[in-house]
Formats: C-alpha cells, structure tokens, sequence
C-alpha cells in the first residue's frame, strides 16, 4: 500500500514537471524561440518516457482494487493534472500552427522579393551608363 502511495506520488510530482515544461514551451512559442522550444519538447518527452514507466508500474500493484481514500484523492489530483496538461497542450498545438503559418507567410514574400528582383537586376535590363538610356521592359 505504501509503495503504491509513492508511486503515486512520484507520478503527481513527474506531471507537476510536465505542466511545467509545457507552459514553457507555450511562452517559448510566443516569443518565437525554436531553440528553446526543441530544447523543452525533448525535456517532455523525457518526462512522458517516464511517466509511462511510472503507469506500468502502478498497474501492476492493482490501482483499482484498493479503495484506501488517501490514494483517491491522490489519483483525483494526478486526473486533474493531466487535464490541465491537455489544455496547455491544446494551447502550444494551436500557437505552433499559428508560426509555422507566419514562416510560410514569411517565407514566400521572400520567394516574391527575390523573383522581382531578379527580374529588375538581370544582367540584360542593366543601365549602360554610356549611353544614358535605360529601356524597363517589365510590366
């Protein structure tokens, strides 16, 4: 019973992490810090590996056979943990689409500079200075 209530524990303490680094990840994105935010994504993952370990094994000792109160409120607030996790989850799903929209955005207004320019700096349209006169074929 009692290593049960450590697992339990252990799990609590491991989503207190998560959040953590979840809502890092969120203010990450909104400073639009990539490096950072890879950095904190690995962390997660880390965090979720053992998390997952943690589960297994709490499933092993009978989660649900027992009905002692302490561990209910426990598992009620490792419940409410992850739903709170979920919803900042949701949240930095939602910002990372949001910037990687403003990078293609960003990404083909450069496309279109580059190919105006192009087209205004060939090596044909140029000035012949010794001549003075400048002929812009372009529409």
């Amino acid at each position: 019973m009692e290593e049960l209530r450590n697992l339990l524990q252990q799990k609590k303490e491991n989503l207190e992490e998560i959040s953590s680094v979840t809502s890092k990840m969120k203010d990450a994105l909104l400073l639009e810090n990539v490096e950072e935010f890879i950095l904190l994504l690995d962390k997660r993952q880390g965090l979720m590996d053992i998390s997952a370990d943690i589960d297994e094994k709490i499933s092993k000792k009978g989660l649900n056979a027992l009905g002692d109160e302490k561990i209910s409120i426990m598992k009620k607030e490792i419940y409410e943990k992850v739903n709170e996790i979920i919803k900042t989850d949701e949240e930095v799903l939602n910002l990372a689409k949001i910037f990687l929209n403003n990078i293609e955005k960003k990404i083909e207004d450069l496309f279109l500079a580059r190919n105006v320019s192009r087209k205004y700096n060939s090596l044909y349209d140029k000035v012949n200075y010794d001549e003075g006169i400048f002929i812009d074929k372009k529409e």
